[in-house]
């Protein structure tokens, strides 16, 4: 008996609070209805939602607790008597604000390695843009000493017409030197081997000049006439001061 009192007292607050309209000129007043149970339940995802108020029927409109799904919906539920308002707000979610905290720290930890990661590629691009200059600083160099060896050395004693090319790095200088043996007849084996050797001992030196005497000099005599032939390599060593010819030491 006090169960279905309790229901009716349950009842009638909820269908007066369906009473009360929410414009601006809404009326208060209570009705008598009948309501049927029919043991109602509630499922949310299958699992039956528990309440203390049954829900019921009411001219085919069936009514729950409002608590009761606000609990299922995780949202706050608040009574004003003095102006008859139902407020509805969200309640905090504190596993999703701890889960947002955690995306939050791994998106920092992951900005400061992109941060980082986009550091080293401007320090990366630093060094290619010295490098490039480096780079393009040596070229000129080597045209530079290669404009001087044909200026200086292009007639030297007896020979004539050489001509010089200049390849390499900071590191090492290549040299070619092309001689148009055709064109000196018999003449070219009257040419002394010494003054040959002088030739190179000049040509080193010049390079060594230009580029410091720390770098290595690789060089090549050859045949203009003969398709770049190879007559003789020489060398300059930095290590020992030594400039070769032919594996032979000349200076």
């Amino acid at each position: 008996m006090l169960k279905k009192q309790y229901l009716a007292i349950a009842s009638a607050l909820v269908l007066t609070v369906g009473l009360l309209p929410s414009t601006t000129d809404a009326k208060v007043g209570s009705q008598n209805l009948k309501a049927s149970y029919n043991n109602i339940k509630v499922l949310y995802n299958g699992s039956q939602v528990s309440t203390t108020i049954e829900p019921f029927i009411v001219n085919g409109t069936t009514y729950i607790p409002l608590r009761m799904m606000a609990d299922v919906f995780n949202k706050n539920i608040a009574w004003n008597g003095t102006t008859y308002t139902i407020n509805v707000s969200d309640k905090a979610d504190t596993n999703y604000e701890s889960q947002l905290a955690a995306k939050d720290a791994q998106i920092k930890t992951l900005q400061d390695k992109i941060d980082s990661l986009n550091a080293k590629i401007d320090d990366l691009n630093d060094e290619l843009d010295d490098a490039d200059k480096d780079n393009d600083d040596v070229d000129d160099d080597l045209a530079d000493l290669e404009d001087y060896l044909n200026d200086e050395f292009s007639d030297y004693d007896d020979f004539e017409d050489l001509d010089f090319t200049v390849d390499g790095d900071e590191d090492e200088v290549e040299v070619e030197i092309a001689i148009d043996v055709e064109a000196y007849e018999d003449e070219y084996d009257d040419l002394s081997k010494s003054d040959l050797e002088d030739l190179v001992i000049d040509v080193v030196e010049a390079v060594w000049d230009e580029f410091g005497d720390d770098v290595d000099v690789k060089g090549t005599i050859v045949d203009s006439s003969d398709d770049d032939d190879e007559i003789y390599d020489f060398e300059g060593d930095p290590d020992d001061e030594a400039i070769y010819l032919d594996d032979k030491e000349i200076n």
